[in-house]
């Protein structure tokens, strides 16, 4: 039975978003757990006779984490959003969304995908990152510095903000199922499994060409990572935290200018990278479902919905104490 890469729980046949955290899922064979073509026919390994793919749709809401540079935003399972940190920009001005299906935290803005494709933004517009009132049929979204990213149903990709480094040319992307951004760079994962990249590759963060079978990504400030199907890490820059690459079953990665926290498949945490703060200090955390990385703080959900955080508190970014997401 195939897993869901973030969480671990059993998907079911023909899942395209995981019923326990919402984590969009690949096409998988229902025989052989093979990871597919989405408008596959037929599986490439056991040959076995496959349904229809099905139109991509938002998913359902579960929950998720993300932080900015000093704020940390929770999805609750009925679809209002929690902040807490600095909000200088009112990138913690929140409160009244309601139907919310995504969230993601840039530096200074947070984002919010709602069940009807459209996008909500609270903070900085200093770089027009919260430009986004057209937008339409987005089913996830990522925040950079400066720029905002919106992957739409259809694998495309629309992208709001500073563009002096090109990170928001992605008008010809295509058969995209997940996007990442971070300083000045942009990330998109192909279905099949590929990196493609674009903007500023300063020290390497955009020397993704020749990856592949590529689950996940993650990007901040110059880093580029990728958890690959085997749970093991791919890292494009030499600025990434210490020993990540000897990583093992890993499902998902979170990554901030100093430091990087891997979730892996059996719901563990690990860390790696400046430690000045305690925000490398997750050992003993269990039962996770989703990781973030601020960039003196990690945060993550446990299964039964709630929040933990460790690391710099200077702008409350960890005050989560009785967060309950579900």
């Amino acid at each position: 039975m195939a897993r869901c890469k973030a969480c671990g729980v059993e998907l079911r046949q023909g899942a395209r978003f995981c019923d326990m955290c919402g984590t969009k899922v690949e096409k998988i064979c229902p025989s052989c757990g093979e990871t597919l073509r989405d408008q596959a026919k037929f599986c490439d390994l056991c040959g076995a006779k496959l349904p229809l793919a099905r139109v991509v749709s938002a998913p359902k809401t579960k929950g998720g984490i993300s932080a900015g540079r000093l704020h940390t935003v929770a999805l609750r399972a009925d679809g209002t959003v929690l902040a807490a940190g600095d909000n200088q920009f009112g990138q913690c001005d929140v409160a009244d969304w309601t139907d919310i299906v995504a969230v993601a935290a840039g530096k200074y803005h947070t984002v919010g995908v709602r069940a009807d494709g459209t996008v909500v933004t609270a903070g900085d517009r200093s770089y027009g990152q919260c430009q986004v009132e057209d937008w339409t049929d987005i089913v996830a979204v990522a925040a950079g510095d400066s720029h905002t990213v919106g992957l739409r149903a259809d694998g495309t990709v629309v992208a709001a903000g500073r563009d002096t480094s090109g990170k928001c040319n992605l008008g010809h992307w295509k058969n995209i199922v997940a996007v990442a951004a971070g300083m000045d760079h942009t990330l998109g994962l192909t279905r099949e499994g590929t990196v493609i990249a674009a903007g500023e590759g300063l020290f390497g963060a955009c020397a993704v060409n020749g990856w592949v079978g590529i689950a996940s990504i993650a990007a901040d400030h110059i880093h580029t990572i990728g958890v690959r199907r085997d749970g093991r890490i791919q890292e494009a820059d030499g600025f990434a935290a210490p020993g990540v690459t000897e990583w093992t079953d890993i499902a998902a990665v979170a990554v901030s200018p100093f430091h990087t926290v891997g979730l892996k498949t059996d719901g563990t945490v690990v860390a790696s990278g400046d430690i000045q703060y305690g925000q490398c200090d997750v050992t003993g955390w269990a039962e996770i479902c989703f990781v973030a990385a601020g960039e003196r703080h990690t945060a993550a959900v446990q299964k039964d919905g709630t929040v933990l955080a460790v690391g710099d508190n200077e702008s409350g970014q960890c005050q989560v104490d009785g967060w309950k997401l579900w």
